[in-house]
């Protein structure tokens, strides 16, 4: 059941960010690509981390 939310959990934070970020780009900011790897990158880390941390958390 542990990996089912890790899954959940990552699935959840990259829609997360591809809603932020769709969102800004709606709204006609000026994002580079620059801005967009580094979003992409953070958005990644952060899913990897979020998807590990509830994947194991619980197991003893």
């Amino acid at each position: 059941m542990h990996m089912q939310d890790g899954m959940i959990a990552i699935v959840s934070i990259l829609l997360l960010g591809m809603v932020i970020y769709g969102s800004l780009w709606w709204q006609g900011n000026n994002l580079t690509l620059r801005i967009t790897k580094w979003f992409a990158i953070i958005t990644l880390v952060g899913a990897l981390i979020g998807g590990g941390y509830f994947a194991f958390a619980g197991l003893e």
